[in-house]
């Protein structure tokens, strides 16, 4: 049994219910303890967030607590630097595409959308799959380039520019992240 009273014993409860590592039992204990005593100055901070998310605690069963605890523990895939990284990367590709969608739209002109034909966007978008290993692919054509957007199998997303070069007439692609 767990002596909820010892302030060490609650620190280390605290420590593992702000990693979300608590069980439904060690979270109840914590909520009650602290609707029964005055937490100290340190504990302050936590005890709020303890007790607004068990406010209506009485309306919950732990059958449901510990089958929602079942689903979330069987559905993280990643840790939790890979989500930030990879919010952080979805965050600069949205960027990147709204200032290529706005720069289209203030400046449309009755010229060509791009200088690519559909064949020359298909071999591209093969090499880039035989380089990566790519689940998915889409190209827009902007100007006188190509967006590519490409899927990879770990869940990140790569940005490509196609260019042509108008001397020589062959294609590049740049790797914008």
């Amino acid at each position: 049994m767990i002596n909820i009273k010892d302030k060490e014993i609650r620190l280390q409860l605290i420590a593992k219910y702000l990693e979300a590592e608590t069980t439904v039992v060690e979270e109840a204990m914590l909520h009650a303890y602290y609707m029964e005593n005055k937490a100290d100055e340190d504990e302050q901070a936590i005890v709020r967030m303890i007790c607004m998310e068990h406010a209506d605690a009485d309306l919950l069963s732990d059958e449901g607590a510990e089958e929602f605890d079942r689903i979330v523990s069987e559905n993280q895939a990643k840790p939790r630097k890979a989500t930030i990284r990879n919010l952080w990367i979805g965050g600069w590709a949205a960027a990147v595409t709204l200032l290529l969608v706005l720069n289209i739209v203030t400046q449309r002109k009755e010229e060509p959308s791009a200088a690519f034909n559909t064949i020359e966007i298909a071999g591209c978008i093969q090499q880039l799959m035989t380089v990566e290993d790519v689940t998915s692919v889409t190209a827009s054509p902007v100007k006188e380039c190509v967006l590519v957007t490409a899927q990879l199998a770990d869940g990140t997303t790569k940005m490509y520019i196609m260019n042509k070069d108008s001397e020589e007439g062959s294609t590049s692609m740049l790797a914008i992240n």
